[in-house]
């Protein structure tokens, strides 16, 4: 019933585009190596494809999938991302670790299924091909000898690597890396902090990721190139950011912002759902989730025990996403093991969003005008919060330092404090009064490169190395003159004043 009403949606909104083209497109999307939030965006593309009239073909390693005659699910063999616990990343990456060194063997999985092969051979009668470029390089065989688009699909939204592929190499001092917890506005230290940390990611992902998986793959594929070497091929990419949500950045007319596609109006809630948020009055309803990625009866103990003691304390109807039950609920608090998380943002009921925030929790917020209370964990969280903290849109809690108190301080300052209503509120209608949705304008550019190409959209500058981007060679030459011209200038000036005053230089000489 859900995927129908998604696709209901989908249909809906893509009717702004116009008529369907007169030619339907075959398209294959690609992200065999993602979590369930990534699997979830490209179901969200697969749908206004699909509503456009589109067949498509998605390789994922597992749901969610929409229903559609037009869409032939294959299924990757691995879904390692799954079973991660984001908190044992967060104290020392070692899981981290272990699964970038794990990338060759996933691969060579991946090409040991004769389902994947069986497409891998039939790879050049799509139309256009769309890549995961998270981690999914293990993808890149699928670009061999093939004339169709090459698109990619950024779901972590905006990283300077990524941008750099199409030429467009945004200054550290302005963009930070996903790596590190900053927003746009850096200071001194931030600046040298996000330039190393830029530099380090390109280069030991090339060396720890890129390469060992190229060589693996080689055994299968003896021609497949560096992959770094096909990301510039790409005709198109689409970018899961949003300068509302992001900050502005300069893209190139082939980076196409793309965010919040998966962001809707509320739709009804279930019943013993809305009638828990309805029966809250005037204090409204605080709503806690840490998304689909990490499961929260992994949360460690304390963490959770301080949560609880901070629901109880709360004035508010408390609705949590939780799957266990290994804890005691507070009189105030429901759980449930599943919930239409946009649905009860969009609830008028709903006070403050407690949140891991994640790309897509923290865009569905905005979107429908939620102020939140951040708790990330790792990955590209703590940037996405030092944003929203710094734009008045929330507050930002580490987990080291929570306590029963300081979530209660938070969620009163959010509730009370109407800065930050009145800003979130803001940026939704912003975003909700836009012509045209990221999901309109992503199948829109898919279906203008398919029928036109990407001639007119490549930028020179990605023919450039770095150092003739920065112009280090010009300036090499001209420091190299200025420096030939001044030492004839000095030998000009000594052999002058050798011959006019020769006396005044012997002098000299001699001391």
């Amino acid at each position: 019933m859900m995927k129908a009403a998604c696709m209901v949606v989908a249909s809906a909104a893509l009717l702004s585009l116009g008529p369907a083209p007169a030619a339907a497109a075959d398209i294959l999307l690609l992200t065999p190596f993602g979590s369930r939030s990534v699997r979830s965006l490209f179901s969200v593309l697969t749908e206004g494809l699909v509503a456009r009239g589109h067949a498509v073909t998605l390789v994922s390693s597992g749901e969610p999938v929409p229903r559609h005659p037009n869409v032939t699910h294959v299924v990757s063999p691995h879904s390692a991302l799954d079973q991660m616990d984001l908190f044992e990343v967060r104290e020392g990456g070692a899981v981290f670790r272990l699964w970038m060194k794990a990338f060759p063997a996933v691969a060579r999985e991946l090409y040991a299924d004769p389902k994947v092969m069986d497409l891998w051979r039939r790879r050049t009668k799509f139309d256009a091909i769309i890549v995961n470029s998270a981690a999914n390089e293990m993808a890149f065989p699928f670009l061999l000898d093939i004339e169709a688009p090459f698109v990619t699909l950024a779901p972590v939204g905006t990283e300077p690597l990524q941008l750099s592929y199409l030429g467009n190499m945004v200054s550290p001092a302005a963009l930070p890396s996903v790596v590190v917890p900053y927003d746009n506005s850096l200071t001194l230290w931030e600046r040298l902090v996000n330039t190393l940390a830029t530099i380090v990611l390109r280069y030991s992902f090339r060396r720890t990721v890129g390469r060992p998986l190229a060589a693996s793959l080689r055994d299968t594929f003896p021609d497949l190139p560096d992959p770094f070497e096909l990301y510039p091929k790409q005709s198109l990419a689409l970018l899961n950011r949003h300068h509302l949500l992001d900050g502005a950045v300069p893209l190139l007319p082939n980076q196409v912002e793309v965010g919040c596609m998966h962001c809707h109006p509320a739709r009804p809630l279930p019943q013993e759902v809305g009638e828990w948020l309805e029966g809250a009055g005037e204090a409204g309803v605080v709503y806690f989730s840490i998304g689909s990625f990490q499961k929260t009866s992994k949360i460690p103990r304390q963490y959770r025990d301080a949560l609880m003691q901070a629901f109880a304390l709360l004035p508010h109807r408390v609705l949590i996403k939780y799957s266990g039950n290994d804890i005691r609920l507070p009189p105030n608090v429901r759980a449930f093991p599943w919930l239409p998380q946009q649905d009860v943002l969009g609830h008028k009921a709903t006070r403050v969003f407690v949140t891991h925030c994640g790309k897509h929790s923290a865009a569905e917020a905005l979107y429908h005008g939620v102020p939140m209370l951040g708790l990330p964990i790792t990955f590209d969280q703590p940037r996405t919060c030092a944003r929203l903290a710094r734009r008045g849109e929330g507050i930002v809690l580490q987990w080291e330092h929570l306590t029963p108190q300081a979530i209660v301080d938070a969620v009163h300052k959010l509730v009370h404090d109407t800065r930050y209503q009145e800003r979130v509120k803001g940026v939704s209608r912003r975003l909700q009064a836009q012509k045209d949705t990221g999901l309109e304008r992503a199948v829109w550019w898919v279906e203008y490169v398919i029928n036109h190409g990407n001639d007119y959209l490549r930028f020179s500058g990605a023919d450039l190395s770095l150092s003739q981007y920065l112009l280090l060679d010009v300036l090499a030459i001209i420091a190299g003159v200025a420096l030939v011209i001044g030492i004839a200038l000095f030998f000009l000036a000594r052999s002058l004043f050798k011959r006019f005053w020769p006396s005044s230089y012997a002098k000299a000489k001699l001391q």
